[in-house]
C-alpha cells in the first residue's frame, strides 16, 4: 500500500515539474496563436501517440464498455477541449502569473470539494490546512512578480475563464479517479479522453487562422512540440496513474510545486536567483502538500 502511494507521489511530482514550465511555453506561443488554435494543434499533435495505443487494443479485443466511452468523451471535453480554451484564453487577458495564482492555487482545493461530494473520500481538516497553506505559498512566490496589472474588462473576462478553468480540473481529477479504480488502465484512459478532447476542439477551431502556423518561429514550435508531448503525452499519463493510486486531493496538492518548479528552471536555465518571498512560498508548499500526504483521514 505505501509503495502504491509512494510511486503515486512520485508522479504527481513530476507531473508538477512538467506542467509548472507550461504556462510559459504557451505564452510564448499565444502572441501568434489564438487560444483555440494553439490547444486544437497541441492535441492533435498528442493524439498522434496515442492513437497507436487504442488501435492495438483493439486489435487485441480490448474494447471499452460504452458507458465507459461517454465517460471518457465528458471527461476529454473538461480536461482538453473546454478547459484548454478556457486556459489559454486565461493566460492571454490576465497573463502567466496572475493565470498560475488562480488555476495551480484553486485546483487542490476544489478538488478536495468535489472528490468529497462526489466520491466520498473525506476532506478533513489536516487536508484542508494543508491545501490552505499550499495556496498561500503560491500567492506568496506568484503574487509580487503580478505587475502592470490593468483591471479592465479583458482582465476580468480573463479571471473568470481562469475560475472556470480551475473548476474543470477539479471535476476531472475526481471523476477520472472513478473511472480509474473501474477500469484500471491509466495509459487506455488517457489515450481515449485525449482523443475525444481532440475531436472536441477541432470544429471549435474551423474559425480559426490556421495559416498562422507558418509564421511560428523555430523556438514557437520548440514550445509547441513540447506543450503536445511532454505535457499532454507524459503528463496526462502521469496524472491518470498518480489518481490510480491516491485520493484525489493528495494528489492534486502536490500541483502546487508548478510554480516552484516554474522559478527553479529559470534559477537554473536563466541564472534568476530566487528571492526570499519565493524561497518561504517553496517551504510554505511543501509543508502544505506533506501536511496533506500524510493526513490519516
Amino acid at each position: 500500500m505505501a509503495g502504491r502511494r509512494n510511486m503515486g507521489v512520485a508522479a504527481a511530482i513530476t507531473v508538477a515539474v512538467i506542467w509548472g514550465l507550461s504556462f510559459v511555453a504557451a505564452s510564448v506561443v499565444l502572441s501568434t496563436l489564438s487560444p483555440v488554435l494553439l490547444a486544437t494543434v497541441r492535441f492533435v499533435i498528442a493524439s498522434a501517440l496515442f492513437i497507436p495505443v487504442i488501435l492495438r487494443e483493439l486489435r487485441r479485443g480490448t474494447k471499452p464498455a460504452f458507458s465507459d466511452l461517454k465517460d471518457m468523451a465528458s471527461l476529454g471535453l473538461l480536461s482538453i477541449s473546454v478547459y484548454f480554451w478556457l486556459q489559454y484564453t486565461g493566460v492571454k487577458y490576465a497573463g502567466a502569473g496572475v493565470s498560475s495564482l488562480l488555476v495551480v492555487g484553486f485546483i487542490p482545493i476544489l478538488t478536495g470539494l468535489a472528490s468529497s461530494a462526489l466520491l466520498g473520500e473525506a476532506l478533513s481538516r489536516t487536508k484542508a490546512a494543508g491545501s490552505v497553506a499550499g495556496f498561500l505559498g503560491v500567492a506568496l512566490i506568484t503574487l509580487p512578480k503580478v505587475t502592470g496589472v490593468d483591471l479592465d474588462a479583458g482582465f476580468l473576462f480573463g479571471v473568470g475563464c481562469l475560475l472556470g478553468n480551475a473548476v474543470c480540473w477539479s471535476l476531472y481529477s475526481t471523476l477520472s479517479r472513478r473511472l480509474m479504480q473501474r477500469t484500471g488502465n491509466p495509459l487506455l484512459v488517457t489515450s481515449y479522453v485525449t482523443v475525444f478532447g481532440t475531436l472536441a476542439l477541432l470544429p471549435m477551431s474551423l474559425h480559426s487562422d490556421w495559416a498562422a502556423l507558418r509564421l511560428l518561429s523555430q523556438s514557437q514550435w520548440l514550445s509547441v512540440l513540447y506543450l503536445a508531448v511532454v505535457c499532454s503525452g507524459g503528463g496526462y499519463l502521469l496524472w491518470n496513474y498518480a489518481l490510480s493510486r491516491l485520493e484525489s486531493v493528495r494528489a492534486a496538492v502536490w500541483l502546487y510545486l508548478e510554480p516552484v518548479a516554474a522559478f527553479m528552471g529559470e534559477a537554473l536555465l536563466l541564472g534568476v536567483v530566487p528571492d526570499a518571498l519565493t524561497a518561504g512560498g517553496g517551504l510554505l508548499i511543501m509543508a502544505g502538500a506533506v501536511v496533506t500526504y500524510a493526513a490519516k483521514k
